[in-house]
């Protein structure tokens, strides 16, 4: 039987390696994404995405910075909430490394993931792109 934390670690490699195909396999039609909205103009990707093609505009602006790396340090899972606690690196445009955790919470309704929430460090990823 898969679990939610099984559909969410599957879902959660294929956004980290740029596979649409296998992750919206795994979202819903009207999945809600969110990434970095206290500053949504500090980087191509933080902002608001509606829908799958939301969730693909977001896999798109993202590969503007390059090569990211994603390691999942915990992730635990109760009812539809899953949540993961993660590390990112990657360099900024500037040069400037970024390396840091966030807090990823995933809902998960009937197999299917309706919400991302990404909780980023806002400031340590802004600094890299100015």
């Amino acid at each position: 039987m898969t679990t939610n934390a099984d559909i969410v670690r599957e879902a959660a490699d294929a956004l980290a390696n740029g596979d649409g195909l296998t992750l919206m396999g795994h979202l819903s039609r009207d999945v809600q994404m969110t990434v970095g909205t206290g500053q949504p103009d500090a980087t191509p990707w933080f902002g608001v995405y509606h829908g799958k093609r939301g969730v693909l505009q977001f896999l798109e602006n993202a590969r503007a910075i390059g090569p990211m790396e994603v390691t999942e340090k915990a992730l635990v899972a109760e009812g539809e909430l899953v949540v993961a606690w993660v590390h990112v690196s990657f360099s900024g445009p500037n040069g400037r490394a970024v390396d840091v955790d966030e807090a990823h919470f995933w809902r998960v309704v009937d197999g299917k993931v309706t919400s991302i929430d990404f909780l980023v460090d806002t400031a340590a990823i802004a600094a890299a792109f100015t």
